[in-house]
Formats: C-alpha cells, structure tokens, sequence
C-alpha cells in the first residue's frame, strides 16, 4: 500500500486538479485493478471446467474450448468500439453499461441450458468486458501526465497480468466444492462490485472536451494507426503478447511431455506472474533515470536473452520444469520492463482519444495473444525448439525494428 501511496503522492501532476486524498489514492488503484482484470478473469476462471462443460452439453471438446475462443475473438473487435464511445458518452456511463451487459450475461451463462446459449452469453460477456479493459487505463490516462501514468500502470498492469493466474486456481476450486456453473455466477458478482465502485465519488467524473459526433471517429483511428510512434509502441507491446501465449499454449504439452501433472501446469502459470511483477516494479524505480523509451528497449532485449535461454535449453535437451520456466522467467522480466511504459507511451500520443487508443492497443494485443496461440498450436512437437525459435525471433523482429525503423524514423519527431 506504501507504494501505491508513493506513486499517487501530491507532487504528481494531476489533470482537471483533481486532489487525492490517501485513502481516496488507495481505493483509486485499487478500482482500476478490479476494472482492467475483468477481461482476464472472465476469460480464464472457467478454464478449469472446459471437459465438465463439454460432458455436462454432451458435446465434443472443442465446443467447450469454443465458448473460449469466441471470448476473445469478440474482446478484440469491441475494445476499439468501447474506448471510442468512452471517448464521447464518458468514461463512467459507458462502462456502466458495459458492466450492467457483463452481469446479465454471466447470469445467463448460469442458467444456459445448451451449448449454443452459453456460446450467445459468453460473445455478450465479453462484449461487457472490453469495456473494463479499456476504459480503465483511458480514466489514468484522464487524470495524470504521461511519466506519472507510467508509473501508476507499473502497479496496476502486473497486478492485472497476476489476475490470469489466480483466476484458474479459484475457478478450480469454485468447481471442486460447487459446480462449473458457479464460476459464471461470480462473475456476474464481480460485475456488481464494479458497478458499486462506479456509484461512488472513487472514480472521479471526467469529461472529455473534444467529444466527438459520431460513436466511433474513424478518421482519428486512423490517425493513431498510422502514427509512426503508435505503431512502434504497439509493435512491442503485440510481440510481448505473442511471446509470452505462446508460452501458455506450448506449457502443458510440454509439462506433460516432461513427466510432469495438470496441476504442476497451472502453478507454472502462477509462477510465471511473479517476474512480470518484479520487472514492472522495477521498471518504475529505473523510471527515475531512465528514459520510457531506453526501459522499453531494455525489455526487448531481455526477451531475445530469454528465447536464447529456451534454445540453449533444447540443444542441452534438458526436459525438466526449470529448462522452461528460467528462460520463461526471463521474457517475462523483459515483458513487464517494456509493456506498462509502451502502454503509456502510446496512451500519452492521444491524449482527447484515450479511449480510442486503449482500446485499439487492447484489440491489437488481443490479436497478437491469437497469433502466438494458433502458432504454437501448428509446430508444437512436444520439445522446446518451436517456442525457443517463435519467442527469439518475434524478440529480435521487435528489436531491429526499434533500432532500424522506430529509433530512426518515429523518435526523431519527439
């Protein structure tokens, strides 16, 4: 919590002066971390329960795995639409609605009766997700200059990137002692805690002075797309992604190749979380002396040691758990170095779009996460070498490019 007070001290440059309060500070962070994890909670508690749905439908697996995939698909298409009216409507009344939509559609996922209705449900679920997602980090956006958003998401991302590993864990037991339709039921109290925190002064009313007269300005969106700093930021932060999905798409087949249980698979994903936090902290100290951009391109060139790492391991033949997660460890210290600094980098560009822009990197993110995923899915051949070589060379591509392209032609305007 001292941290957390640290970063929101009354030295930070505060837009539309707003003044923080110490506990109002904390309850601030806190809220947002509830918000943006909404997306990866209601993706991933339920993850344990894909073969007890597919039994409970009496259906073939992939249509359990399916009520997955049309999660994400429609994450990344609505983020953009989100952030855009967040941008007009304000940020507090859309994602009211957002959560309002989030509740009634776990609920129904509760009380789906077929496979087709839970497939209807979960689009409409993430639908009211992606509001939480974008809008979260676009109200930072409102609130503080570039260098203290930075610092603010160097709390707030790693504990949001955490809520992907604790949320199998809970749904898992959720499952153990009730059934797999409870988890929907929690999300759907999740959805209400949020509304509640939106029904208090904790989130301050922000509006936007360059509201726009359509519900999605597609001029602007191109604008942010084909700013050469924007799509550097986003470059980096989309390799991260791809990086570190196809690490959870290869993990179990790999663990399970190894030797090793279901259950040790889901401690590695928890145990992946704690480096990503520890570089996120430590991104905010070097914050103080380095530039954004020299921590990015620190991050990056982590991640190219760590798909080395994975190489080495494979050339060893080392099959064992530490052969995976030391190398895994070491991209994710390079992720949480880059990803909260890239974010707010990009957030900072556009600052009347903030919405626009959150939800964009959001959907891009997305994007990359699929492609890291499918990738792994094609070559995996129950060794180390696929991931090594797909982590290495998305790490170097992201490298050159900082060095070659962004370095040269994007920063040069700053």
């Amino acid at each position: 919590m001292e941290s957390i007070q640290q970063q929101l001290n009354e030295n930070s440059t505060i837009k539309n002066e707003f003044k923080f309060g110490k506990i109002h500070r904390i309850l601030f962070v806190t809220s947002i971390i509830i918000i943006c994890a909404i997306g990866f909670i209601g993706s991933d508690i339920y993850l344990p329960s894909l073969p007890a749905i597919a039994e409970f439908y009496n259906k073939d697996a992939i249509w359990s795995q399916s009520t997955m995939t049309v999660f994400l698909i429609t994450m990344a298409i609505f983020q953009i639409f989100s952030g855009s009216l967040s941008d007009r409507f304000g940020r507090k009344r859309v994602l009211f609605i957002c959560m309002i939509i989030f509740m009634l559609a776990s609920v129904g996922c509760f009380f789906s009766s077929s496979i087709y209705e839970l497939l209807f449900f979960r689009i409409l679920q993430a639908i009211g997700a992606c509001g939480g997602m974008s809008i979260g980090q676009a109200i930072v956006a409102d609130l503080f200059n570039a260098q203290d958003m930075a610092r603010i998401l160097s709390i707030t991302i790693p504990l949001v990137a955490f809520s992907p590993a604790i949320a199998p864990v809970l749904g898992g037991h959720i499952q153990t002692h009730f059934n797999w339709q409870s988890n929907f039921l929690v999300l759907a109290i999740y959805g209400g805690i949020i509304i509640f925190i939106l029904m208090t002064p904790i989130i301050p009313n922000i509006k936007n002075k360059t509201i726009k007269n359509s519900t999605f300005d597609f001029a602007a969106f191109l604008k942010i797309i084909f700013d050469k700093r924007f799509f550097g930021y986003a470059l980096f932060m989309m390799a991260s992604n791809a990086t570190y999905f196809s690490f959870v798409a290869a993990c179990p087949f790999l663990l399970n190749k190894f030797g090793y249980s279901p259950a040790t698979v889901g401690y590695a994903f928890c145990a992946a979380s704690f480096p990503y936090m520890f570089a996120s902290f430590l991104g905010r100290k070097l914050s103080f002396s380095m530039t954004s951009n020299q921590i990015i391109f620190t991050g990056i060139s982590v991640n190219i040691i760590g798909g080395l790492a994975l190489l080495i391991m494979y050339l060893f033949n080392w099959q064992h758990l530490l052969a995976l997660m030391i190398p895994v460890f070491i991209i994710t210290i390079g992720n949480g170095l880059l990803m909260p600094f890239s974010s707010a980098n990009a957030i900072s560009l556009f600052p009347n779009n903030a919405g626009l822009v959150t939800g964009t990197l959001g959907s891009l993110q997305l994007t990359a996460a699929g492609i890291g995923t499918v990738a792994m899915g094609f070559v995996e051949n129950g060794t180390l070498l696929p991931l090594g070589l797909f982590d290495f060379f998305v790490s170097l591509s992201a490298f050159l490019y900082f060095l070659i392209v962004f370095k040269l032609f994007a920063l040069k305007r700053e």
